[in-house]
This record gives structure tokens, C-alpha cells and sequence, in this order.
């Protein structure tokens, strides 16, 4: 099976969250700015690489660990980090099918400041373990 945990969070996300939909309010990608595509309020999840890969003696298969960024994006300060407190809350002790593990790589979503057209974002990791194909 291929793993693309990117997806697969955003997925668990959309899932978690009944208020967030792929491709409507939550992408997989990095940021962008709010446009007719990417709304002012939404979520982005990317994968954003990890250690060296962990081989047992010669076998073909790998243990990967990739780190997954996710930004909450919202106009006002109080809704978006209740929105990132909810995602990391729903979060909390899943398992996302394939992956081997998935845990906060911190204790609390984080206000990142705001863009210059007033957004604020808050950010998470998020560490996903997975066995290569």
C-alpha cells in the first residue's frame, strides 16, 4: 500500500471534525492565500519530511516517521484557536488505519501571528510512523 500521510490525516481530520470538508474548507498542501479556491477560514495538512528511515538488516522494508504540519487559518483569533483546540482534541488517541502510529509532536496548538490581511493561524505536528511498501 502506498501512504500519502498527508492525506490520510486530512482525511481523519474531515472525519473528526464534521465541520471540516477536503477540497471545501480543509486542503492538503501548504498554505495559500485566501482566494476563490482557498477561503479566508480554513485548515491546510502537509507532510513536511522526517528522520532517516529505520531498515532491519538488509530487508527491503523501512519504519518511516514523517512529520505532518497542520495550520488553522481563520479571521478571528478566538474561533480559530478553538477550531485548532478541537482538531488536536479529536485527535487525541486515534488510530489511522496503515500507520503504525500517530501522536502530537506538541501539547497545545500554537498562534503563529497573522498574515498581512488579518488572518490569524495557529499550527500543530503531528508524527506519523508507517512501514514503507
Amino acid at each position: 500500500m502506498t501512504h500519502s500521510p498527508d492525506t490520510a490525516l486530512a482525511t481523519e481530520i474531515g472525519t473528526q471534525v464534521g465541520s471540516l470538508t477536503l477540497g471545501t474548507n480543509l486542503f492538503i498542501g501548504t498554505v495559500r492565500a485566501d482566494d476563490t479556491v482557498f477561503p479566508r477560514n480554513c485548515v491546510f495538512v502537509w507532510s513536511g519530511g522526517g528522520p532517516i528511515p529505520q531498515r532491519t538488516m538488509g530487508e527491503p522494508d523501512e519504519i518511516r516517521t514523517t512529520i505532518v504540519h497542520v495550520r488553522v487559518r481563520d479571521a478571528k483569533y478566538s474561533v480559530g484557536s478553538t477550531l485548532a483546540t478541537l482538531i488536536m482534541n479529536s485527535l487525541r488517541a486515534v488510530s489511522v488505519a496503515t500507520y503504525l502510529d500517530m501522536k502530537g509532536a506538541i501539547g497545545e496548538p500554537r498562534a503563529m501571528g497573522q498574515d498581512p490581511d488579518g488572518n490569524h493561524y495557529f499550527g500543530m505536528e503531528y508524527i506519523m510512523i508507517y512501514e514503507s511498501d
